[in-house]
């Protein structure tokens, strides 16, 4: 069954944006943290899929500054330092961190970055989100934040 928050994920990715701000507007607070979560576990796999744990910092460097250069339109709305500190806590390389406002800004725009720097097709989109649920589902029932979404990779890898 997709959720109201699995829908507004999908919308945004999609850019289809009145359809992502107008299921937003009905969001109940357990919305909200579901969509928080779904987010986090978006990224995860996302960043997994093109990134690796112990790799050199420049390309997450690089990458962060391009996000932030297409999507952050004030130049202000992303801090580049949380923005990495995402990047390496989804590579299980930094401790994970909280769904505060900041960092759902920051989730938002680095997986927009990803998404659209891969290119993927409707199918391969779908994927990513059902990963996201799932590790979202097992981050309710206590699984490690390191392994959620593991078991998705990249095809082209």
């Amino acid at each position: 069954m997709v959720t109201d928050p699995q829908a507004a994920l999908r919308g945004l990715l999609t850019g289809r944006l009145r359809s992502h701000e107008r299921r937003l507007g009905r969001f109940t607070e357990s919305d909200w943290r579901r969509y928080a979560d779904l987010l986090a576990g978006a990224l995860l796999v996302a960043v997994r899929r093109r990134f690796v744990a112990g790799q050199d910092r420049a390309p997450v460097i690089r990458f962060v500054a391009s996000a932030r250069e297409r999507y952050d339109a004030t130049g202000r709305d992303v801090d580049p330092v949380l923005a990495e500190a995402l990047v390496w806590a989804a590579l299980g390389e930094r401790p994970p961190v909280p769904h505060d406002a900041a960092a759902i800004v920051a989730r938002t725009v680095l997986l927009l970055g990803l998404l659209e720097d891969e290119g993927l097709t409707d199918r391969e989109l779908d994927e990513v989100l059902v990963a996201a649920a799932h590790g979202a589902d097992d981050t309710e029932h206590g699984a490690e934040p390191q392994q959620v979404g593991a078991t998705v990779e990249s095809d082209r890898q």
